[in-house]
């Protein structure tokens, strides 16, 4: 896994670990039983940008060299967009859209998904971008909305929207749930 002198670490506590000796050894653990699936939830939070490709390099190599299937939890696109093969968008914990990287990320169908990447700086467009947040607020799990849970934060809801949406097939490899995704434009 890549931490140094194991002989003498496997004797450690946790707190004498950084953070990423730390990762190293949960998917140590999580690898021990030759997993078909690995899953890994925000692996890199709190980690320097070193240490993350690091991390994400032995990922890889442990898919490879075992042939586990990796599904990776995280909110940061970036990491979705250099690793991942496959991307579901979720939204108050259900699937919104879902499909190739290259299907969602560039071509975004649902008004999330849209939001989600408008708002997100690019590195190297420079402090001029157009970054817009995402207006309103997340409701509350507790008193969730009618119908599409996004409504409320979205700048397509009609009266439609008041049902929740059926998941379509907008192509062999991409779908949505949005009763408006054919006025979601593909440039976030």
């Amino acid at each position: 896994m890549g931490i140094p002198l194991p002989e003498r670490r496997v004797g450690e506590y946790p707190h004498n670990f950084s953070g990423g000796m730390r990762q190293r050894a949960m998917i140590a653990m999580a690898m021990a039983c030759n997993p078909k699936i690995l899953i890994a939830d925000e692996p890199t939070t709190a980690l320097d940008v070193t240490i993350q490709a690091q991390i994400f390099e032995l990922m890889e190599r442990l898919r490879r060299e075992h042939d586990t299937a990796i599904i990776l939890i995280t909110h940061d696109m970036g990491v979705v967009a250099e690793l991942a093969d496959e991307v579901a968008v979720m939204y108050m914990g259900k699937i919104v859209e879902a499909g190739t990287v290259d299907d969602v990320l560039r071509r975004p169908r649902h008004p999330y998904t849209k939001a989600l990447l408008s708002s997100i700086p690019v590195l190297g467009r420079g402090k001029d971008q157009d970054i817009r947040p995402i207006r309103g607020s997340t409701p509350d799990p507790y008193d969730r909305p009618v119908g599409c849970q996004f409504a409320p934060r979205c700048d397509f809801a009609s009266e439609a929207c008041g049902a929740t949406p059926p998941e379509e097939d907008i192509s062999a490899t991409h779908r949505v749930a949005c009763w408006h995704h054919d006025k979601v434009t593909g440039h976030a």
